[in-house]
């Protein structure tokens, strides 16, 4: 998302045209949901995706023809046959795709502020109009936060005056989705947009390498804390937005933990472990993972309950760390804690937790006639 944020940017500073295509609604099996995203630039690169296949070819012929004219249109595709004839796969959905072409320098202005408050971790909710019986009120888009920040405007009073009264509302239900006028006249399509998640990992030894590569992949804006600088460098790290070398107690109790921040404890030993839960235990973290046997989980629970940490604080702990893959080396060891901060992070509810090792998948009994 931000990558295609930042390009419209680029692209309208720049005076050039893309083509802004947003899955806005769905119905049944469909191989993206509201919310996925594709910016198809004027030498006709892509950034982003709407599934693949025959739906993401149709939508993206049309949007290039839309380049030319630049008006917005809505379009919807019955994913039947006509559209699983390449691979044989039929999801049996509705689709509609919004596409988009901002190039005013009211939408410079939008983009450009969505950019900057995101950047600050400010929470956002983007309402763009999809359907209007007023064919130049389509487009039109409207960008709050919850620091009281307003750009741009609906055309619409009162489908703006409801998104301000549901801002909190929309961004705890984290969902994009419509919303219609009074009379039905005019729809928008509803994105929170939440700050750019946190990945803070105590430990640059091996797992703590392939995890930083694998997260920022994901999304996560990735910090690394070691004490060791030959681990923590820039070689051994490419991918980390940010690498603190210092003592791990202290650099972990300094650093400005919020409710967008997830911690990962890796380091190289047990006092380490011990020192580096010590120090982030009573923050405000959406996610603290320990890595460890469940022996040496228990040990450091006990210690940190002689220090005075409430056993409730503890129960907040992922640990042992990571959904249960059966893993075994360092780069599945990555992928299952990966995958477990994707499991919190796409959970709308932020004090919701997950067990550590969820139940296997029931077994499905099919009776042949």
């Amino acid at each position: 998302m931000k990558a295609i944020y930042d390009k419209i940017v680029d692209l309208i500073e720049d005076n050039q045209t893309g083509a802004y295509c947003t899955v806005v609604d769905t119905k049944g099996s469909t191989p993206q949901k509201p919310g996925s995203k594709l910016l198809i630039l004027p030498n006709l690169q892509n950034i982003g995706t709407l599934g693949g296949g025959c739906v993401e070819a149709e939508a993206r012929q049309q949007a290039i023809q839309l380049m030319q004219d630049g008006k917005p249109r809505l379009l919807e595709f019955q994913l039947n046959s006509d559209y699983g004839w390449d691979d044989g796969l039929i999801c049996g959905g509705n689709m509609r795709i919004f596409i988009d072409i901002p190039q005013s320098e009211l939408e410079l202005e939008i983009f450009t502020r969505l950019r900057e408050l995101s950047d600050q971790k400010i929470p956002l909710v983007f309402a763009t109009i999809i359907e209007s019986e007023a064919k130049n009120q389509i487009g039109s888009k409207l960008l709050v936060s919850t620091h009281g920040h307003r750009f741009g405007a609906l055309g619409d009073q009162g489908l703006e005056t409801e998104i301000e009264e549901q801002l909190d509302k929309l961004l705890e239900d984290n969902t994009p989705s419509i919303i219609r006028s009074k009379n039905d006249a005019v729809r928008a399509f509803i994105e929170p947009i939440q700050p750019r998640h946190t990945l803070l990992i105590a430990g640059a030894g091996h797992i703590g390498q392939a995890l930083c590569h694998l997260s920022n992949w994901l999304g996560f804006d990735v910090v690394v804390v070691d004490d060791r600088v030959d681990f923590a460098s820039k070689d051994r790290l490419p991918d980390a937005d940010r690498i603190i070398v210092g003592d791990i107690f202290e650099e972990l109790q300094n650093y400005p933990i919020d409710s967008f921040t997830y911690v990962v404890i890796v380091t190289r030993g047990h006092n380490h472990d011990e020192e580096a839960l010590h120090a982030v235990i009573n923050s405000d973290a959406r996610y603290i993972g320990l890595i460890g046997s469940r022996r040496k989980v228990k040990l450091i629970y006990e210690d940190l309950m002689e220090l005075g940490i409430f056993p409730e604080r503890l129960d907040h702990v992922y640990a042992p760390i990571g959904l249960d893959i059966n893993s075994k080396t360092v780069p599945e060891i990555a992928v299952s804690i990966a995958s477990q901060l994707i499991q919190v992070r796409n959970n709308p509810k932020s004090n919701f937790r997950f067990d550590s090792s969820p139940s296997r998948m029931p077994t499905v009994k099919i009776e042949l006639n």
